[in-house]
């Protein structure tokens, strides 16, 4: 049974499956706003760093190229809003230690419904080096007759004065510079964010509504708060304002706008995730709690080594905000202690001395190690290490061994995810390495016709 509640666990905070190899330097994000009674206008926010890309020789200099595909599709109707591909060119400075990154905003109208979204980035001349996301997109129009807030965009900088109409983001007489990788540090503590308030009217009395904004950290506690009044108004209001971080500890926090309605007391709320890396702060409530900290945890014997290896194995269940900030860590001890709050936030029973999701988590990744390698990989990286990791013991394991020219295969079948799902494993190569090549289950390979790379027809 506890197999069963982790696996379930990982399934609804693993947002998507990461290929332990290189990647390219990409982030994105997305916030919708109102558009009309039966859809949203959505921004999609991107950033590219080109380190690690292909120069390519300009008259100016040099440069490098990025393809960006994106797909939005209907998950009832299997129909395109958006299929395409966006080819990006920027001159850039090679004597740069580290290159700027490139922003961009890509805008589309969308109607209700539920969505799939797949977005990846690659270099042009080495399309081996690419990053990809996928995510499942519900879209509700904001109700015309009802207020509302829209989505909560972070950005790195708003400018209210000397702006450009003819930005990529310009809106509303405002330069919204956006964050997809919604990351802040010591370094660049300011986080500025941007939402919009519909239909603040609610008869002819004069009123005002109250706006109220909280920063919530990981326990669930309001590290933060500030209350304003808004005044009723026929168009949309702008709301943008800024916090500075720099007081608060390391870790992952919610920024929350709560409208409240003076009247009836209803409220309609947004809210946004986001990380902070800020290794000068201590955080009392983990000192209080435990006397130590990191220092006092295991972590705080790990090499380097260990870190890194621990992160890698628990790539699966992570974000990609936070695959993105281990990579930019550059001390040992500030990976001791971003895995101690990686493992604290996932706990599932925070009063008890052990974390039961850590402990077995590992456990899976030693078995995966000791089953599932093969020549010079660990068996964590492999398809059955990963969805032993993901999913853990299957309910039903079948063997098959190979026969004249099919080669062998085996057969994971799970009854308590998704009504019962399977997964299908197959040795293709003959040599021991056995590849994912179909699964029943949502977001995995899906390939009818997989018994033919065996070997039958």
């Amino acid at each position: 049974m506890k197999m069963q509640v982790l696996a379930l666990i990982l399934i609804l905070i693993s947002p998507f499956l990461i290929n332990a190899q290189k990647e390219l330097n990409f982030e994105f994000d997305y916030a919708k706003f109102n558009n009309d009674s039966s859809s949203v206008y959505m921004e999609l926010y991107y950033e590219l760093n080109p380190n690690g890309m292909t120069l390519i020789q300009s008259d100016n200099g040099k440069m490098i190229e990025a393809i960006i595909h994106l797909e939005i599709s209907n998950l009832e109707t299997k129909s395109f809003i958006v299929n395409k591909d966006w080819k990006l060119k920027n001159e850039i400075n090679p004597s740069d230690s580290l290159m700027k990154s490139y922003s961009g905003v890509l805008n589309f109208i969308v109607p209700k419904g539920k969505y799939s979204l797949f977005i990846s980035a690659s270099d042009a001349k080495d399309p081996k080096l690419k990053k990809t996301y996928k995510e499942t997109i519900s879209v509700l129009p904001f109700k015309y007759n009802k207020y509302s807030i829209s989505d909560i965009q972070l950005a790195s900088n708003i400018k209210r004065e000397d702006t450009d109409p003819k930005s990529l983001f310009y809106k509303n007489t405002l330069e919204v510079m956006p964050n997809p990788s919604a990351y802040y540090s010591n370094l660049s503590p300011i986080l500025f964010y941007y939402s919009e308030l519909y239909n603040l009217i609610l008869s002819d009395e004069k009123t005002e509504f109250e706006l109220q904004k909280y920063l919530v950290n990981n326990s669930g506690k309001i590290i933060y708060s500030n209350n304003k009044k808004v005044k009723q108004a026929k168009s949309s209001v702008v709301e943008i304002g800024l916090i500075n971080l720099s007081k608060y500890p390391t870790g992952s926090y919610s920024l929350v706008c709560n409208l409240l309605d003076p009247i009836t007391k209803q409220s309609y709320m947004s809210s946004k995730r986001f990380y902070l890396y800020n290794p000068k702060v201590v955080d009392s409530t983990i000192v209080s709690g435990n006397l130590a900290g990191v220092a006092g945890s295991e972590f705080g014997v790990y090499a380097e080594a260990d870190c890194d290896k621990m992160f890698n194995e628990a790539k699966y269940i992570a974000s990609q905000s936070e695959i993105t900030q281990y990579k930019k860590l550059n001390s040992l001890q500030s990976k001791r202690e971003f895995l101690f709050h990686f493992w604290k936030i996932r706990d599932t029973d925070p009063t008890h001395a052990k974390n039961n999701f850590k402990e077995e988590y590992i456990k899976r990744a030693e078995y995966a190690n000791q089953n599932f390698g093969w020549g010079k990989r660990d068996g964590y990286i492999t398809d059955r290490g990963r969805v032993y990791l993901l999913y853990g013991e299957p309910d039903e394991r079948e063997y098959h061994s190979s026969e004249g020219e099919m080669k062998s295969y085996e057969v994971w079948s799970y009854h308590q995810i998704e009504g019962g799902v399977v997964f299908y494993f197959g040795d293709i190569t003959g040599f021991g390495n056995y590849e994912l090549l179909n699964s029943t289950m949502k977001g995995e390979v899906s390939d009818s016709d997989w018994m033919s790379k065996l070997g039958k027809q």
